[in-house]
């Protein structure tokens, strides 16, 4: 079964609203991430900048670097699919696909939902233990 987060914006025009985020299946997880990987290298990071001592705060200043590396429309393209894993509840209680034009109202929802599409498939990494997919 597929790791699911439901989560409730709490500021801003979509205060109120209710999302539900599900896991990628694992073979389009794994090829999104490999496109991911593969567009990092492209952009020409240095990994040996890598600090290993620095924890999490160290990956995250060596991703923002990546990132800010790669082409505009492979990296627009991940974080749409990233999108394709989230779902509104609307006030019946049942999940469905997000209408972005109607259904969203606060560009800060659209980077909520990325960041929480991304950390349902890699939250085994900041746990430091393997990925369980009895989750």
């Amino acid at each position: 079964m597929r790791k699911e987060k439901t989560f409730t914006v709490e500021t801003g025009r979509d205060a109120g609203k209710t999302f539900l985020i599900r896991e990628m299946p694992v073979i389009q997880a794994d090829r999104w991430a490999q496109r991911a990987l593969f567009a990092m290298a492209k952009s020409g990071i240095d990994a040996q900048n890598l600090d290993l001592t620095s924890g999490m705060l160290g990956m995250a200043k060596f991703a923002f670097q990546a990132i800010g590396g790669i082409d505009p429309d492979v990296g627009g393209e991940l974080l749409d699919e990233l999108l394709t894993c989230a779902q509104i509840i609307p006030g019946g209680g049942i999940a469905r696909p997000i209408v972005l034009d109607s259904d969203i109202e606060d560009v800060k929802t659209l980077y909520i939902l990325r960041k929480e599409a991304l950390m349902i498939h890699i939250d085994f990494l900041a746990q430091g233990s393997p990925s369980d997919s009895s989750n």
